[in-house]
C-alpha cells in the first residue's frame, strides 16, 4: 500500500548570504530583520483544517541561521536541513521563496534535497517563484511542483492529489516529477480566496513567535524598544494601485480583499494574550484602502487599552490620509509607516502608474508635519528606465523638501513578471542604462542586474548614495531641531549596522551635543576622527558634500 503524504516540512529560506552570516561584525548581527514566516502560518492552518492526518513542522532557516551567527557558530544551511530531515523524516518538503534575495539559499537547499532524497516530494512557492516559473532556465528544476500565488487552497489540493483523494489541482505547476497521473489533472486555474475572513486563524504557534524579537528587528525598529516582542499580521490582500514595478497584482490578483475589523482584533487578541506580543507590523500593501475599516480597527484598539504599538512597514498611499485618520492611527498606537512616493516628477509617476501626483503630494504631505507622533519613511526609486537627469533631480528635491523622517532610495530592479520587467524584455525602452537589442529576450537574467548595464548603474548608485548622505544625514530635519531624539535613534541604528559610518557618528556628535550628553559627544567625536583619519573614502565624502566633521 502506498504511503500517505502526511508529514510535511515547510522551509523558510534565509534572505541573508552565508558571507553575511559567517563574516559580518558582532554589532550588526542583532539588527537584521527577523520577520516570522506568516505565509507558512496561513498554510499550516489551512492544511490542518482540511487534512486531519497531517503533521507539519516549520524550519525557519532565516532565524535559525541568525541564531547560529549570533553564537559565533558557522552557519551551514545543508547541515541544518539535514539535521531536521533526520529528526522529522518528512514525506514532503515545501520551500518558501518570497524574494529574490532568498532564491540562492532555496536553490542550495532544494538541490541538496533532490540529490540526497530522490523520492521526497519537493515543492516551492512564494512571490518570487510565481514570477519566474514561466522563465526559461529558471533554476527551479529541483522541484516536483511549484505552487503559484496564494496557496491556502492550492497546497491542500496538492497533498490530497498525492494521496489519490482528488484528481483536480489548481494553482500548481508540475516541474520535473513522476508523480503526475494525468496532465489534465493540473489546471491553469487559480483559486482566489474572495472572503478572507473565512480563512482559519494563522497557526502562530507553529514557530516560537514570542521569541523572534530576541534575535533581530522589524521595519519599525526606530520607534520600538529592542526588547519588545514582535509579530506580523496581514489584514489586506492585494492593492488598488497598478505600479509597473510591483508584483502584488501578479501574486494576489486584481482588486483588494480585506479582513473585517472584528477578525483583525481577534488575531491581535491571540497574539497579545497567548504569545505576549507587544508590537505588530501589518504587512499589507494597501492597509488604508478602506478609511472606515481603519478607523473602526483604531477605535477597537483604543477601547482595549492594550500596551501595544503597531506599524505598516510595506507602506500606504499618501492620498488616503487625512487629519482624522492620522489622529486615530496615532491614538491607537501606530508608531511608523512608510509611503511609496517613488518620484518627484509627474511624468515619471504617470509612467510608473503610481496613484500619486505632485498635486496630491503638495496637499497631503503637510499633514505629516502636523501629526509628528508617527515616524514617516518615504520610499524613492532612482534609475527608472528613460528617467532624465532633470527628473531624477526632482526626486531628490522631493526627498529634501518634505517632512519625511527618513528617505529610502532604491535603484530600479524590476521584479520578475511585472509590467516593467516584461516591457524591458520586449525592449520597449530607449534608455541605455538597460540592455536593448543586443540582448535576446532569453538572455535577460533576473538573478543579475535585471538588464541594467553595470557602468551606468554604478553612476546612478554613486549619485543616489551621495544624495542619501546629504538628505538623511547632513540635512536631516530631525537633527536640525524638529525631533532630535528620533534623529539620534536613527543614527545609532546606522552605527550598529555599519560601525565605520563616519557621517552617522558625526551626526550623533551633533545630536548628543544638542542633548548635552557630554560623554557621548566625546565618544562620537573620537569615532568620527578615527574613521576619517584612516579612510580616504570618508574624507572625500565630507569634502565633496561640504559636511564638516565637528571634532
Amino acid at each position: 500500500m502506498k504511503k500517505k503524504v502526511s508529514k510535511i516540512l515547510l522551509i523558510n529560506t534565509p534572505r541573508l548570504t552565508l558571507k553575511q552570516l559567517n563574516e559580518y561584525s558582532e554589532r550588526s548581527k542583532y539588527y537584521w530583520e527577523v520577520y516570522p514566516p506568516l505565509g507558512f502560518m496561513y498554510i499550516s492552518a489551512a492544511v490542518k483544517n482540511e487534512i486531519d492526518y497531517s503533521e507539519i513542522k516549520v524550519l525557519d532557516l532565516h532565524i535559525e541561521s541568525i541564531k547560529k551567527s549570533q553564537k559565533n557558530q558557522t552557519v551551514d544551511w545543508l547541515e541544518m536541513t539535514e539535521d531536521c530531515m533526520k529528526s522529522f523524516e518528512p514525506d514532503m518538503v515545501a520551500i518558501s521563496v518570497m524574494f529574490g534575495a532568498s532564491f540562492e539559499s532555496a536553490q542550495c537547499v532544494g538541490k541538496f534535497l533532490r540529490k540526497n532524497y530522490p523520492d521526497l516530494v519537493i515543492a516551492s512557492g512564494g512571490v518570487h517563484v510565481t514570477g519566474i516559473v514561466k522563465e526559461k532556465n529558471n533554476g527551479l528544476e529541483f522541484n516536483d511542483f511549484v505552487i503559484i500565488k496564494e496557496s491556502e487552497k492550492h497546497f491542500p489540493q496538492l497533498i490530497k492529489y498525492l494521496n489519490e483523494e482528488t484528481d483536480l489541482v489548481n494553482g500548481v505547476i508540475p516541474i520535473k516529477t513522476n508523480k503526475v497521473r494525468k496532465d489534465e489533472h493540473f489546471t491553469k486555474d487559480t483559486d482566489t480566496i474572495e472572503h478572507v475572513d473565512e480563512l482559519p486563524i494563522p497557526d502562530y504557534g507553529i514557530v516560537d513567535i514570542k521569541n523572534y524579537y530576541k534575535h533581530g528587528i522589524l521595519s519599525a525598529a526606530q520607534t520600538v524598544a529592542y526588547d519588545t516582542p514582535l509579530a506580523t499580521m496581514q489584514t489586506v490582500r492585494g492593492c488598488t494601485a497598478r505600479c509597473t514595478f510591483c508584483s502584488v497584482r501578479n501574486f494576489n490578483g486584481f482588486g483588494v480583499r480585506t479582513h473585517s475589523p472584528e477578525r483583525v482584533l481577534k488575531e491581535i487578541e491571540i497574539l497579545y494574550d497567548k504569545f505576549g506580543i507587544r508590537h505588530i507590523d501589518f504587512v499589507d500593501d494597501d492597509f488604508t484602502v478602506s478609511r472606515s475599516r481603519v478607523i473602526e480597527i483604531c477605535k477597537m484598539l483604543i477601547e482595549k487599552k492594550y500596551n501595544l504599538t503597531w506599524s505598516i512597514g510595506n507602506g500606504i498611499r499618501l492620498g488616503t490620509l487625512d487629519d482624522e485618520l492620522l489622529t486615530y492611527m496615532a491614538d491607537s498606537g501606530c508608531t511608523y509607516f512608510s509611503l511609496g512616493i517613488e518620484s518627484g516628477d509627474d511624468k515619471m509617476l504617470k509612467e510608473m502608474k503610481k496613484p500619486l501626483t505632485l498635486k496630491i503630494l503638495n496637499q497631503k504631505a503637510p499633514l505629516l508635519e502636523k501629526h509628528s507622533r508617527i515616524y514617516y519613511r518615504a520610499n524613492f526609486i532612482t534609475g527608472y528606465p528613460d528617467e532624465t537627469p532633470e527628473q531624477l533631480n526632482r526626486t531628490f528635491e522631493c526627498a529634501k523638501n518634505f517632512s519625511w523622517d527618513w528617505c529610502l532610495f532604491s535603484l530600479c530592479k524590476p521584479l520578475p513578471d511585472t509590467e516593467l520587467y516584461n516591457k524591458l524584455l520586449e525592449n520597449k525602452f530607449e534608455d541605455t542604462k538597460f540592455s536593448g537589442g543586443k540582448k535576446k529576450n532569453e538572455a535577460y537574467n533576473f538573478q543579475e542586474h535585471a538588464g541594467i548595464v553595470a557602468d551606468e548603474e554604478r553612476k546612478i548608485f554613486e549619485l543616489t548614495y551621495d544624495k542619501n548622505l546629504e538628505i538623511n544625514f547632513k540635512l536631516n530635519k530631525n537633527l536640525q531641531g524638529r525631533h532630535i531624539k528620533r534623529a539620534i535613534s536613527d543614527f545609532e541604528r546606522v552605527t550598529k549596522l555599519s560601525e565605520s559610518h563616519a557621517f552617522a557618528w558625526n551626526c550623533l556628535a551633533i545630536g548628543y551635543e544638542k542633548m548635552q550628553l557630554q560623554e557621548k559627544v566625546k565618544f562620537a567625536k573620537n569615532k568620527t576622527k578615527e574613521i576619517v583619519n584612516n579612510s580616504s573614502y570618508w574624507r572625500n565624502k565630507f569634502e565633496r558634500l561640504e559636511f564638516k566633521p565637528i571634532y
